[in-house]
């Protein structure tokens, strides 16, 4: 049995132009596949929630530049993803959603925080916490045991055999 959904190899098989796989691409290029993926019902609801991911990215990227701990180069890719990437988060997001049952705001955020915590952050000095990823979630959206679920799906779920093998088989 195959936990992916969509391999690197099927992207680039769509893709004419092989240059374009390496560029980086802001989140929002991509609105219209996350509401896909995560089954919103709006497109207004994925722009909030990856306006509220770039909002703490940023803050983060600033609180990094202030102690050199990243450069310039790091700044820009950190904020922006790459076809390669896109097609990691795509995989754990329909896992989320049709595995693990998430609702379509808790999915996406879990899905770019394990991302983002397994290819970002062990790389660089950037960091989010557990509650600053879950608070990307727009704030009606939340629920009162919302952030005790999401704090123990993210280390239980996120560390899971199949979560790795998705994060292991679709990385090049």
């Amino acid at each position: 049995m195959t936990t992916l959904f969509i391999t690197y190899s099927d992207v680039c098989s769509k893709i004419a132009e092989k240059n374009k796989l390496k560029e980086f691409h802001s989140q929002r290029k991509f609105t219209d596949v996350f509401q896909l993926v995560f089954k919103f019902d709006e497109r207004q609801a994925v722009e909030m929630v990856l306006q509220n991911w770039e909002k703490a990215i940023c803050s983060e990227i600033k609180n990094c530049n202030n102690f050199d701990l990243i450069n310039e180069e790091e700044a820009y890719q950190i904020k922006r993803i790459t076809l390669q990437e896109l097609t990691v988060i795509v995989n754990l997001g329909k896992y989320a959603k049709n595995t693990l049952k998430m609702k379509s705001y808790i999915a996406m955020v879990f899905a770019l925080g394990i991302y983002y915590s397994t290819f970002i952050f062990e790389q660089t000095g950037l960091c989010l916490t557990i509650s600053e990823i879950y608070n990307t979630i727009p704030e009606g959206k939340r629920t009162k045991n919302g952030y005790k679920s999401f704090l123990k799906s993210f280390f239980k779920e996120g560390t899971s055999d199949i979560i790795l093998k998705i994060l292991s088989q679709t990385k090049v």
